[in-house]
């Protein structure tokens, strides 16, 4: 279960380079494309608990494309960043929800966009679960 409700949250036995790698295929698959890749392991103090901090940026720019279109400051949304970080043996597979967040930030968006908003957050939380593959738990 999710700390959080307005995140998905995907635990896995993968090293978080193997769920980096999975991020990467499984958005692939659903036609993502990878934006950025990043190691944010240096900036997490040791005593925190968490290492291995990594941040990949993550996009489908056909349903963007629609986001945009209609209000330009949602790209201040984009991508959707999926954070892995490693706490103790397991990984953490992490996003926001684009259904919780986008329609705080942007309030007035037309029940078209958030059937769109709704598409992708299902694809990010597929994207998630696959990545995280037989051992990952959702919330």
């Amino acid at each position: 279960m999710a700390r959080y409700e307005h995140i998905h949250e995907v635990w896995s036995d993968k090293s978080p380079r193997k769920a980096v790698a999975a991020v990467w295929k499984a958005a692939q698959a659903k036609g993502w494309i990878v934006v950025n890749d990043n190691d944010l392991s240096g900036l997490v103090p040791e005593e925190a608990g968490i290492v291995e901090v990594k941040s990949i940026g993550i996009c489908r720019p056909e349903t963007a494309r629609v986001l945009v279109g209609e209000e330009s400051l949602t790209a201040l949304c984009m991508p959707c960043n999926v954070l892995i970080f490693r706490r103790g043996q397991r990984t953490c597979i992490t996003a926001l929800k684009p259904t919780e967040v986008l329609p705080k930030v942007f309030p007035d968006l037309g029940s078209r966009l958030r059937e769109v908003n709704r598409e992708i957050d299902r694809e990010l939380q597929e994207i998630l679960e696959a990545a995280g593959g037989t051992s990952g738990r959702s919330g």
